[in-house]
Formats: C-alpha cells, structure tokens, sequence
C-alpha cells in the first residue's frame, strides 16, 4: 500500500511538472495520501485539532476538519469550525491595504505622514521617510519580536500609534528584516484612515464580504460561536486548555479568526490573480505586487523544511516566499497562545494550502506544509518529515523556562524595597505591588498582570500569562537609601522608578 502511494504521487507531481491537466483519479489518490498523512501526523504532533483546505487547479480538492475542538468536552472539527489565524491575519491586513491602493487612496511608497500625520518615528528620518510597504515588508528596523505588549497593557490605538515615537529601532530603515507586530499594526491604521474606517470594517467590506468569508472575524473577544476551537497547551506532558490571547487593539498584526472552508476562498482569489467567482477582489498587478520580494531575511532556527539555506527567504506585502525545487513559493505562519497556522501557495500550480491547528508550538502545520509541497512539486513527500519532527522536539526545548540554578544566589535586598511605581518611555507605567508573601507586577491603565519571583543573586524572573510565553530574567538596581531606583527586563528594557512629588 506504501509503494502504490508513492507511485500515485509520483504519477501527479509528473503531471503537474509537464504542465497537464490532472485526471481526476490522480489528483483523488493524492488527496487520499494527503489525508491519511495528516491524521497520522495529528497523532504524532498530539494536535488536538485541526481544519485543512487544500485548492487546486481553481478548486477546492481537499476540505476537512480533524479531531476536536476542545479536549474537554464533546465536538467534532469540522471545515467550518473558527480558528484564530494568529500572523496569519497579516496576509488580510496586506491584502485589505492592497484594495485601498487598488482605489487610489493609498500608495505602497509614499510616506505614511501623508495619511496619517500624527505619526512620529524615533528619529526624523524613520517620520519622514517611512512607508507602507516599508511596515508590510518587515523593513522598519523596529526590534524583531518586541514590542507587542501595549495592546495587553490596555493602551487604545491612537495612544499606541503615539508611543511609537519611543521605540527605538536596532537598524536602520529597510536595513536588516525584523519581523515586527507594532509594525502590521501600523500598516492596519494607516489603510484604514487612507480608506476612512476602522482597520476592522476595511477587512469586513473589502475582504470578507466579497469573497463570502461569512465565518471570518477580526475581533477575538467577542467571539462566542458555538463551533469555535479551544486553545491548547501541551504542560507538563499533557495537553490542557488554555485562555486565548486577545490582542484586539493591534489587531491588524493577529486578531483574524476563520475556517478552512472561508480560507479556501481567499486562497483561490490570489492564484486566480486577483479574482474570486468572477468578481474582480484585487488587480492583477496588484497580486503581484503582494508576491514581489520587497526585503530579503536571513534564515533562523524556527525556519523548518523545505525552508533552508539553499531556499533563501524574503518578504513581500503581508506574506513570505522562497524558491523550492524552482518554484516561487509564497506562505505565511501564525502562533499565539494555543494556535498555529500556515498559509502557502505555489503559484505557478495554482495549489495552496492553509492548515489551521489549535495547538500551541508545534510543527505539525510545516510537516503537513512539506508533504503537500512535495507531493505537488515531485518531490517524495516522506522527504522532510523526520527532520521537521526531530525540530519540533528541539524547539521545545528551546521554548522552555531557563533552568532554576542548582545553587541560587540570594537577594541582598528585600521585596518591600522593590515595592513602587515604575516609568519607561515606550511601555508606560507599572507598579510592584504586595501580592501574599511575594509582588507582582501591574501593568499599564489595564493593571496586566505578571508574576515576579527571585531567581538567581539580584536577578528576578518576570512572567507574564499566557501559554506562549516565557518568562524574561529581570534585574533591580537598588539605590543609596535601600530601594529600587530602577530595573532592567531583557524583554521590555529599563524602567525608573517614579519620584515622589513632596
């Protein structure tokens, strides 16, 4: 039965190579491959759930959910079971931003000032110069991964677009790629006051609507739908429910929520150029600007198979790509706190898939990636995927908690002397308060939580709630007259204490 499947897929991804139609036969037993390969890999990876649609040749070939919604209770995933799309949700934001430039309102390099002027950079030349594609393409030196948290923090969008002025970038603009959220959220604010409505209502009329995305959502909070996942978390060995991550706020950079089957229509608009059941959604041209590589980035550790040195990786307008097996591949992934995502597309095949799990840090959206890619491409499907599971195992490792010190330092200091308020530039105010025998930390107007406990000599650990997150070494300086004048967390940077006024 192995070696009949291995012909199968042979026998289309020749097909596909030379360019002919597909009969219809072929194209089922590869499908049937594909399927009994995902419910094997749902097993292996401990996925709980998950919805796939796969599109070919301007159809839907695949469509399906697997497993459960919530590991607690009865309910089956099925296609139109709403998961959150995590970064995914960038490829809505470039794609809604693309419909306003498609109208004239708005310009990929034109200065962002020029739509939104209270906008102001770190430095004169980030406020004069900086772009939407700029923001889209992962090029504004803003730090990689930081920054994030004002949303939680529970500052409003026109506050966060003006404590941007504060954050520094560690390159210059268009200099080194920097995947940055604070950036997409940026982008969402200026297509929406380009097109005069929220960034929300911009993916609602000029997305979801015409391509009949009924499922699809932009706000997580208010989500109550009887057949949305829950998500999850593997702790300690076992795989448990854990709160969602609602960053509404900012949510042009992850608040998309969606199905297979509404995934599957907005896969079939870009390989069909633009197009969607005969309705014009985006130009042409305007695809192609999507798809275009706008920055080049380098490779990283969470960059699995397929994707390698040899592939090289790029960013285009909301998207990524690469070249496999000489073909332009474009793709994006997602993850928050108890989801993961993956949208891909081969153009040049007219074949894409997007896989949706609820399941937090786990490859099983690139093992699936790598085996449909390879089936399509010629390629054995098998290929990859003992590298990509032997990763997954490394990349929670990585993921874990630094190690408790076999013989800790004591804190010279005492908890009372860290008790205070707190001030940083960019992120606002905290304050350490009492909590039992210990402190914790309250964040912003929304007092967000996190935990503070001693970890090593004068070092603390930080944490704040979450299944994705880890906890950040802090460390206090304390002053002449026995309390802290300030700290320095290796997430967020240095905060002052905050003098009290006589």
């Amino acid at each position: 039965m192995k070696v009949m499947r291995g012909v199968a897929s042979l026998l289309l991804s020749a097909l596909l190579v030379s360019g002919d139609s597909i009969p219809m036969a072929h194209a089922s037993d590869a499908m049937a491959d594909l399927d009994g390969f995902i419910t094997r890999a749902l097993k292996e990876y401990q996925v709980p759930g998950a919805g796939i649609a796969v599109v070919q040749d301007g159809r839907v070939a695949l469509l399906r959910g697997y497993g459960v919604r919530d590991v607690t209770k009865p309910g089956a995933v099925d296609e139109n079971t709403i998961f959150q799309l995590a970064s995914v949700t960038k490829t809505l934001t470039g794609a809604a931003a693309a419909t306003v430039v498609d109208e004239g309102k708005l310009d990929w390099d034109r200065p962002i000032f020029n739509y939104l002027p209270e906008f102001v950079g770190y430095d004169p030349y980030m406020t004069r110069w900086l772009t939407l594609r700029d923001l889209l393409a992962q090029r504004t030196g803003w730090p990689e991964f930081t920054g994030d948290q004002l949303d939680s923090f529970g500052y409003d969008r026109a506050e966060i677009v003006r404590r941007l002025r504060f954050f520094k970038p560690r390159y210059s603009l268009r200099e080194v790629a920097q995947y940055s959220n604070p950036g997409f959220f940026l982008a969402g604010e200026v297509a929406a006051r380009a097109s005069k409505q929220s960034w929300n209502d911009l993916v609602e009329e000029s997305l979801f609507r015409p391509l009949e995305m009924s499922r699809s959502g932009t706000i997580i909070k208010a989500l109550q739908d009887p057949n949305a996942t829950a998500a999850h978390a593997l702790v300690d060995g076992k795989i448990v429910v854990v709160e969602p991550t609602e960053l509404d706020t900012t949510g042009a950079a992850s608040s998309g929520t969606s199905t297979a089957a509404d995934m599957s229509k907005l896969m079939l608009m870009f390989l069909d150029k633009g197009t969607y059941n005969g309705k014009r959604i985006l130009k042409s041209e305007t695809v192609d600007e999507i798809f275009k590589r706008s920055m080049v980035s380098k490779i990283d550790f969470t960059d699995l198979p397929p994707i390698s040195d040899n592939t090289g990786f790029y960013y285009g307008l909301g998207v990524g790509s690469y070249d496999y097996a000489g073909h332009q591949i474009i793709e994006k992934g997602g993850a928050l706190a108890g989801v993961r995502t993956t949208l891909v597309l081969a153009p040049d095949k007219r074949a894409g898939i997007v896989v949706l799990a609820n399941l937090n840090l786990t490859a099983f959206p690139e093992a699936v990636r790598a085996y449909f890619l390879n089936q399509v491409l010629g390629i054995d499907p098998e290929a990859d995927q003992k590298e990509i599971f032997a990763r997954n195992q490394q990349l929670k490792k990585l993921m874990a908690p630094p190690a408790a010190p076999k013989n800790p330092g004591k804190f010279n200091g005492t908890l009372q002397s860290l008790i205070g308020i707190y001030e940083n530039d960019y992120y606002g105010r905290c304050e350490i308060v009492q909590d039992g025998n210990g402190v914790k930390v309250q964040w912003g107007p929304a007092k967000y939580p996190a935990t503070l406990k001693h970890w090593n000599n004068g070092a603390f650990l930080m944490q704040f709630p979450g299944a994705t997150q880890t906890p950040s070494v802090t460390t206090f300086m304390i002053g002449e007259n026995g309390t802290a004048d300030s700290f320095e967390s290796e997430a967020l940077g240095i905060f002052t204490r905050v003098k009290e006024k006589k």
